[in-house]
């Protein structure tokens, strides 16, 4: 939180430097046009005085049917030598116009050039331009930047957030069948315990080391297959009758109603296959509070496709999208009501990904959600 409110205010500050940036940049502009804007005033006045003078030298010429007056002075000049003088020696900046005061008078006027006004105002024009596209480029760089902060602190945040999710969860997941090992051991040797209920306790302590083995597996299989470390063993495997023994050992859980074409053979890796079927269906009654699954295998020309439905509380919208990604769950590991570990889909759609397969949920029109998985 602090680190946010730092970054906050380190924004806050580069935009207000970037604001007050391009606010100088233009009224530098401003005052770039009207310093050469005062400049060519004041070599106006220049111009007039050696207009005068020249005149005076009588090195402008004269003109004996019309009498000139510059500044209420009468000048001689001729009115092409004048022209000519002043584009030379000002390059153009200034122009001189004439009127007749009467017959016989003419009124010199001294000026900007207004083509020279003209192009002062469009070179400032240009200027403003370019840096207001340089100002909104920065600004672009600047959003894309802060941007990709605070991305990158959001992605480490959830998943600093995911990771300790994922430890609380396995405490907790290993905790449990612990405990239960543990009180049901120490309750078989009870003396007053007869022996079918002491075998009965032993064989639900086997029961739960099975859930720990699994769930040492589950981690163990998901840091090899994201690190690509394990080594697929693929061979033709009877997807009809792996599918089958799965349902099965599953069965214990709740009921399931199996429609599973026999014989249907799949090019791969026993172990990962068997995982991939357990924990859709673990999810299935883990989401469905045990309400009744059923399981369905059928082959086309192209796919093998197992379906997985269940009467469970469904997804949301927004869940659909990361339901496959490593440690994600639906619900904070901190409020859940059911168990888990976030790894059971991401290894699901890695290892059919790996088989050339491709897997998706989508939501049952009553309730609950479908796995499909399809195979090649």
């Amino acid at each position: 939180m602090r680190l946010k409110v730092l970054i906050v205010f380190v924004i806050v500050y580069i935009l207000s430097a970037f604001v007050w940036l391009t606010f100088s940049l233009l009224n530098y502009s401003n005052t770039d046009y009207q310093l050469k804007n005062d400049i060519l005033k004041a070599g106006l006045n220049a111009c007039t005085l050696q207009v005068i003078e020249k005149a005076k030298n009588n090195e402008l010429g004269n003109t004996d049917s019309v009498s000139y007056r510059l500044k209420r002075l009468s000048i001689d000049i001729n009115e092409m030598k004048l022209n000519e003088f002043i584009e030379a020696q000002f390059n153009n900046n200034y122009i001189a116009t004439y009127s007749f005061i009467n017959d016989n008078i003419k009124f010199v006027r001294l000026a900007i050039n207004p083509l020279k006004i003209d192009e002062l105002k469009q070179e400032r024009y240009q200027q403003r331009n370019i840096w207001l596209y340089q100002s909104v480029l920065l600004l672009f760089l600047v959003g894309v930047g802060i941007y990709g902060v605070f991305s990158s602190i959001e992605k480490i945040y959830k998943l600093n957030k995911q990771q300790n999710n994922f430890l609380l969860s396995v405490t907790h997941e290993f905790k449990t069948p612990i405990a239960a090992i543990r009180l049901m051991l120490q309750t078989s040797k009870h003396p007053k315990i007869n022996e079918d209920k002491r075998s009965e306790l032993v064989d639900n302590s086997i029961q739960s080391t099975h859930r720990l083995e699994e769930l040492a597996e589950n981690m163990l299989t998901a840091m090899q297959i994201e690190s690509n470390a394990y080594q697929y063993n693929l061979l033709t495997v009877d997807y009809s009758s792996l599918i089958n023994k799965v349902i099965d050992n599953q069965q214990i859980k709740g009921d399931i109603t199996a429609h599973i074409e026999p014989n249907i053979k799949v090019k791969g890796d026993d172990f990962i296959l068997r995982m991939v079927i357990n924990n859709l269906i673990e999810n299935a009654f883990k989401y469905s509070n045990n309400q009744p699954i059923v399981v369905s295998l059928e082959t086309d020309a192209k796919w093998k496709k197992l379906s997985i439905k269940d009467q469970g509380i469904g997804l949301k919208k927004e869940d659909f999208k990361h339901i496959f990604k490593k440690f994600y769950r639906v619900q904070d590991e901190e409020t859940r009501i059911s168990k888990g570990t976030g790894l059971g889909l991401f290894i699901v759609k890695q290892a059919v990904e790996r088989h050339s397969g491709k897997v998706f949920v989508r939501a049952n029109n009553d309730k609950g959600v479908t796995f499909t998985i399809l195979l090649p």
